[in-house]
C-alpha cells in the first residue's frame, strides 16, 4: 500500500507540473511582443569566469522568422528587421517550417579575451549557423547540423558546442535555425573546464540510464524465453525501440553508432517513434486480452495499429518533417488511449490492470510530455526534456512487479489445477496400467506383422522402380552411344514442333552423317568403328550442352539434334562449330590414329512452316546429303524442294 500511495503521490504531482506547464505556454503566443527598430536592444547574458555551471542564454535573445529561408547572414546585418522579444521561458517554436534568426550579446566582465563553449542541447537540428559579430562584420563562425558529417564539428559531443573566444566587454552573435522537425534554441553558455565537467557527470548519468533499462530488457527476454508470454515479448520490443529513441534524440546515436549514415539519423528519431507506436499497441491488445475482454476496443487498438504501421513504413517514403509529426502525434493519441483502457479494465475487475495502470500512466505521461515539448505545448527544461526517460524508469520497475504478480498468480492456478488432475489421476492409473500391459502385447504383435508386411512391399516396390527405370533407359537411350535412340528423339520432336508452333518460337535440326564410315569399319574393323561412334557422341555432348536440346543417334552412323528457340543461322553456326570440331578431332584404336570428318544438314522453322514433323527431318536429310555431294566435311542449309541424288 505505501508503494502505491507513493506511485499515486508522484503521478498526481507530474500531472500538476504538466498542466501549470501548458497553461504558461498557452499563453505565449499571445504575449510575443513585436517591436522596432528604435526599440530593438539586443538583451545582454554576463559572463562570469570560472563559473561550475552553464548560464543559460534560455530567452535573452531577439528573434525574427525567416518563412521563406530568403535570408542571409549579411541581409541580416545589412538591412533593418522587425526583431521579436522572445516571452517564454525557453525558446522554443514547436513544428515549424520556418527558419529562425537569433541575435543576443553576451558581455565579458574581465580584463582579458575568454575562451568558452556555447552549447545547443538539441541534436537533431539540421542546420545551426553561429556567427560572431564586431562592428557589423563576422569574426568567427560556425556551421553544424545532423545533415553534415559529425566529424565536422568543432568539438566531439553528442549535442553542438561550439568554441569561442570573447573579447573583453560586450560581444555581439547572431545564430541561424533550420530543422524539418522541431525548432528549439536553448542556448547555454559554458567555462570550458567546467564544461568537461559537467559532459563527464551527464555521459554517467545517462550511461547509468542506458544499462538499467537494457538490463531489464535482457531479463524481460530471458522470462519470455522461460514462460513462452508474448506480453513480455512486446513489452520488451517496445522498451528497446525506446531506448533506441532516446539514444538517437540525445544525439549519442549519431555520436557513437552511426556517425557518418547522414541518411539513416536524418529520419533515425521518426522510425523509433513509429517502431514504439506499433509495439505499445501489440502490447496493449495481448496484455488486456482486449479480444476476448473488450471486442470494441480491440477494433480500435487493431486500427491503430494499422495506421502507425503504415506511418512506420512511410517514414522511409516521405519527407522527415511530415513523419515526424505523424508519429509524434500518434503516439499522443497512443497514450491517451493506452492508460483510458488500462482504467477501463481496472474497472471492469482485470486482476493485472492495477500494476498496468501504474506502469503505463508513468511512462505515457513522460512520453506525452516529451511529445508535448517537441509541438512547442510544453516549456522545455530538464525535467520535461528527460521526461520519457523517468517515465521509462517507472515502466521498468512497476511493469517487472506486473509481470511477477502474473507469474505467481499462473502458479498459483497451475499448482490448484496439478494436485485436482493429480487426484484423478490416481484414481484411474490402476485401471489404465491394466490395459496398457493388455494394448502393449496387441500392439507388438501387429507392429511386428506391419513391420514384416512393409519390408516386403517396400523390397517388391523397389525392385519394381529398379526395373521400370532400367526398362525406360533402354527404351530411350542406344546402349553404344549412350545419346538418346531414334523413337525418342521422335517423340520429343513432335513434342517442340507443337509447342513452337503454338508460341511462334525458332526450332532448329541437324543431321550428322560421318563421312566413308564404311571405310573405318573395313580397314579397321568393326570393333574401332564402334569406338569413332562414341568418340563422335563424346564430341557432339560437349558441344551442345544446352538444357532443352536434345542429341540422338539417328541410324547407323548418323546423328540428328533438336535445338529448340535456335533460329537458322545459330543453328548453322553450331554445325560449322560441330564440324570443325570433328575436323580437329582423332583417336587412337589399337595403335591406329583414325581421324574422321562429318557432312551436316540444317533445317529450321523459319525458313518454311512444314506440314509435319518428319518433313523438318527430310529436309535437314536433304541438306545433308548436298553436302555429301559437295565434298564432305561441311555444312549445308536446305533451300531446294528436290532431293540430291546419294553419293556412293
Amino acid at each position: 500500500m505505501i508503494k502505491r500511495s507513493f506511485s499515486c503521490c508522484l503521478l498526481i504531482i507530474a500531472l500538476m507540473s504538466v498542466t501549470c506547464a501548458h497553461a504558461d505556454n498557452l499563453s505565449i503566443t499571445d504575449q510575443t511582443r513585436f517591436i522596432t527598430p528604435n526599440q530593438s536592444i539586443t538583451p545582454t547574458t554576463i559572463y562570469t569566469p570560472g563559473k561550475s555551471q552553464g548560464i543559460p542564454i534560455g530567452s535573452k535573445m531577439l528573434y525574427l522568422e525567416d518563412e521563406e529561408h530568403r535570408h542571409s547572414i549579411n541581409t541580416i546585418l545589412n538591412k533593418t528587421h522587425a526583431w521579436k522579444h522572445i516571452q517564454r521561458a525557453s525558446p522554443n517554436f514547436g513544428f515549424t517550417n520556418s527558419a529562425f534568426w537569433f541575435k543576443f550579446r553576451i558581455d565579458n566582465p574581465s580584463n582579458k579575451p575568454s575562451d568558452v563553449y556555447l552549447e545547443l542541447a538539441i541534436p537533431f537540428l539540421d542546420k545551426v549557423e553561429l556567427y560572431q559579430v564586431n562592428k557589423g562584420q563576422v569574426v568567427a563562425q560556425h556551421v553544424v547540423g545532423d545533415t553534415y558529417p559529425f566529424e565536422q564539428r568543432p568539438i566531439s559531443h553528442q549535442n553542438f558546442v561550439l568554441p569561442y573566444t570573447l573579447n573583453k566587454g560586450s560581444n555581439e552573435f547572431v545564430m541561424r535555425i533550420a530543422s524539418a522537425g522541431t525548432i528549439e534554441a536553448p542556448l547555454i553558455l559554458w567555462d570550458t573546464e567546467s564544461h568537461a565537467k559537467f559532459s563527464s557527470d551527464d555521459h554517467l548519468m545517462q550511461g547509468i540510464w542506458a544499462g538499467v533499462i537494457g538490463i531489464m530488457v535482457i531479463y524481460n527476454l530471458l522470462l519470455f524465453f522461460s514462460i513462452r508470454e508474448m506480453s513480455y515479448f512486446y513489452y520488451v520490443l517496445f522498451v528497446f525501440s525506446y531506448l533506441l529513441f532516446q539514444i538517437s534524440l540525445k544525439g549519442y546515436g549519431f555520436a557513437y553508432l552511426w556517425p557518418e549514415a547522414l541518411e539513416w539519423n536524418s529520419y533515425a528519431i521518426s522510425v523509433f517513434i513509429g517502431g514504439c507506436n506499433i509495439t505499445v499497441l501489440v502490447l496493449i491488445i495481448e496484455f488486456l486480452k482486449l479480444k476476448e475482454t473488450n471486442p470494441k476496443a480491440y477494433r480500435i487498438a487493431q486500427a491503430l495499429a494499422v495506421v502507425s504501421s503504415i506511418s512506420f513504413v512511410l517514414t522511409f517514403i516521405i519527407s522527415y518533417s511530415i513523419t515526424i509529426r505523424l508519429n509524434s502525434a500518434l503516439a499522443l493519441i497512443n497514450c491517451t488511449m493506452s492508460m483510458l483502457l488500462g482504467y477501463i479494465a481496472l474497472f471492469r475487475g482485470h486482476s493485472d490492470a492495477r500494476y498496468y495502470c501504474l506502469a503505463w500512466t508513468t511512462t505515457f505521461l513522460g512520453i506525452g510530455t516529451l511529445g508535448a515539448v517537441k509541438f512547442g505545448l510544453v516549456t522545455a527544461n530538464f525535467f520535461t526534456n528527460n521526461a520519457g526517460q523517468i517515465g521509462v524508469l517507472f515502466l521498468v520497475s512497476l511493469l517487472s512487479l506486473a509481470l511477477a504478480n502474473r507469474i505467481n498468480r499462473e502458479k498459483e492456478m497451475r499448482i490448484l489445477g496439478q494436485e485436482s488432475v493429480l487426484s484423478s489421476e490416481k484414481r484411474l492409473r490402476e485401471s489404465q496400467e491394466q490395459l496398457l500391459e493388455t494394448q502393449t502385447t496387441i500392439n507388438a504383435q501387429l507392429e511386428s506383422k506391419v513391420r514384416e508386411r512393409t519390408q516386403s512391399m517396400q523390397r517388391a516396390l523397389t525392385e519394381l522402380e529398379q526395373a521400370n527405370n532400367r526398362l525406360e533407359l533402354a527404351s530411350t537411350t542406344d546402349s553404344l552411344t549412350t545419346l538418346f535412340n531414334r523413337r525418342h528423339f521422335e517423340s520429343r520432336l513432335h513434342i517442340e514442333l507443337k509447342r513452337a508452333e503454338r508460341h511462334r518460337r525458332e526450332l532448329s535440326v541437324i543431321l550428322c552423317d560421318l563421312d566413308r564410315f564404311k571405310s573405318i569399319n573395313d580397314n579397321y574393323g568393326h570393333k574401332t568403328g564402334d569406338e569413332c561412334l562414341r568418340h563422335a557422341a563424346v564430341i557432339l555432348k560437349n558441344t551442345i550442352t544446352r538444357s532443352g536440346d536434345i542429341i540422338a543417334r539417328y541410324g547407323g552412323e548418323e546423328f540428328i539434334i533438336l535445338l529448340v528457340d535456335t533460329s537458322l543461322n545459330e543453328a548453322e553456326h553450331v554445325a560449322n562449330t560441330l564440324c570443325q570440331e570433328f575436323s580437329n578431332s582423332a583417336f587412337e584404336s589399337n595403335g591406329n590414329i583414325i581421324e574422321f570428318t562429318a557432312s551436316f544438314g540444317v533445317s529450321s522453322l523459319s525458313q518454311k512452316s512444314p506440314k509435319t514433323a518428319d518433313e523438318l527431318v527430310t529436309r535437314a536429310d536433304i541438306a545433308m546429303y548436298e553436302a555429301k555431294n559437295n565434298g564432305r566435311n561441311q555444312v549445308k542449309l536446305w533451300n531446294n524442294p528436290g532431293a540430291p541424288t546419294t553419293p556412293e
